[in-house]
């Protein structure tokens, strides 16, 4: 799974997804083991995920049973 930039990343993105990407194999399994454990669901997998900055992480995450809204 490869690591992609969106928008207009900060100079250090670049050193961030060469991190990421190092480590997401066992970042996936780490979540998956979390699901698991933490949240009974078995037989599913995580299959990508955003990450963004602490200042621009959105205040609130809302779920329906189609999708999620950040905002």
């Amino acid at each position: 799974m490869a690591v992609e930039t969106v928008g207009n990343p900060p100079p250090e993105a670049d050193q961030i997804r060469a991190v990421l990407e190092a480590q997401l194999p066992d970042i996936i399994a780490s979540f998956n083991q979390v699901l698991k454990e933490q949240y009974g669901l078995s037989h599913i997998s995580v299959g990508g995920f955003t990450i963004v900055p602490e200042s621009a992480a959105p205040a609130t995450v809302i779920c329906d049973q189609d999708s999620c809204s950040v905002s």
